[in-house]
Order: structure tokens, then sequence, then C-alpha cells
């Protein structure tokens, strides 16, 4: 009799966590334990788990880990009370401890599974072969370059100098470089430092921006217009010594 009492008294145990299990899931939550991990599903708050405790950071991790989430490598360090999430870029990110101490994070503003190289030891979510090449970004770049250079060229004929002139002589020619380089840089800003995808860096032509503020002339099809007509013009004057 007594054997059969703890037996049942074990299977109502093992139906009471059940029924907790299923409640927890009920409101969203699912809780599973693999090797020594609680995982747990996205918040409906657009936070969401790094699959990680607080504890296990702090006790067996030093304090600091890393975790890759949807493509994307995620830095989490705790410091006493305080937990900072950060991308590789040095973004950072709301992060709080739940009930069962995961950490989560609001990883709504991260740009997920950007391509990435270093230059001196800092990283940049783009690679060469994003910005060369013959394609359409590469000749927004082309284009806003040429806009600039022309206007410059413009402004040194008032000089008396020609736009050969001025290229050739070793200050036209450094300053042609640096025209070049500081235009691309601008424009790839926003995707190296991660803010944005590289499609989101250039306007499309074909896309519709209903917050522009002068939708008549200030548009992408004017930009690569403006951008043809300075390339041609700059090689012009170039050929027909202007």
């Amino acid at each position: 009799v007594v054997a059969r009492v703890n037996l049942s008294a074990r299977a109502v145990g093992r139906g009471r966590a059940a029924v907790a299990v299923g409640a927890r899931g009920g409101r969203g939550r699912a809780f599973a334990s693999r090797g020594g991990v609680v995982r747990v599903a996205a918040a409906d708050d657009g936070f969401k788990s790094l699959n990680v405790t607080k504890p296990n950071i702090v006790n067996n991790l030093d304090g600091q880990t890393t975790r890759n989430i949807d493509g994307k490598v995620y830095t989490i360090t705790v410091v006493g009370d305080d937990v900072t999430v950060k991308d590789k870029f040095g973004q950072m990110y709301p992060a709080r401890v739940n009930k069962v101490a995961i950490i989560e994070a609001d990883l709504t503003g991260s740009v997920a599974g950007a391509n990435t190289m270093s230059i001196a030891g800092m990283n940049f979510a783009l690679t060469p072969e994003q910005v060369t090449g013959f394609q359409t970004r590469t000749e927004t770049i082309n284009g806003r370059a040429a806009m600039v250079g022309f206007v410059a060229a413009m402004g040194a004929e008032f000089t008396g100098h020609t736009v050969a002139s001025q290229l050739f002589s070793p200050g036209g020619f450094f300053a042609g470089l640096l025209i070049a380089a500081a235009t691309t840089a601008a424009s790839c800003a926003p995707v190296a430092l991660n803010k944005v995808t590289i499609d989101q860096c250039f306007p499309d032509e074909n896309a519709v921006y209903p917050d522009e503020l002068l939708p008549t002339f200030w548009t992408p099809i004017a930009e690569k217009l403006n951008g043809r007509v300075a390339m041609v013009a700059f090689v012009f004057a170039l050929v027909t010594g202007f």
C-alpha cells in the first residue's frame, strides 16, 4: 500500500510539472534545458533571447561571451547588475534579464548577416565587390564624384587653369584622388558602419519614397541623370582643353 501511495504521489507530481510547463507555454514562452543552456522564444515586445543566462556568464565565462543570433555575432558583458549587448561595430542594444535569468536584447535596430572586412583593425560591414565593377552602385558613386569634381574644375577655370592642366598637375591629381575617396567614403558610410543594408544605402530609382521633401526633382533618377551629365561634361572639358 505504501509503495502504491508513493507511486501515485510521483505521478501527481509529474502531472503538476506538466501543467506548469503548459501554462508557461500558453503565455508564449516555452522553456527547455539542453546542455545547461536555457533557451527561450522571442518575447512579444521585441526583445529576443540571447540563449545564455546571467549566472552562466558570471560564474563560468568570466563575465563576457559572444552569441551568434540570426547570422550576426553579439558580445554580452555582465558587470555587477549591468548587462551590455553590442555588435562588432560597437552598436549597443537595450538588454535585460528575464525572470529565469536569461539575457534578452532588443535587436530590432540590428542589420543582420552583413558582409564584413577589416582595415587597420577596424571592422566594416562592406566588401570591395559590393561597390566596384559595373553595377548601379558604382555608377552612383562615380556620378557623385563627377559632380563634385566638375564644380571644382569650373571654379578653377576662373584662375585661368584648364581642366587638363589641373588634373595632370601634382596638386590637381591628388585633389582628384581625394575627391574620389571622400565621395566613396561618404556614400558608403551608413552601410560600412552597419546602420543600414547595402540596398538601403543607395536609393532605388524604382522605389517610392513618400516622405521625401522634394519629390519633383530631388529623386534617385535625377541624381543618376545629373551624375551622367557631369561625367560626360568632365571628360569633354578634359579632351577639348576647356
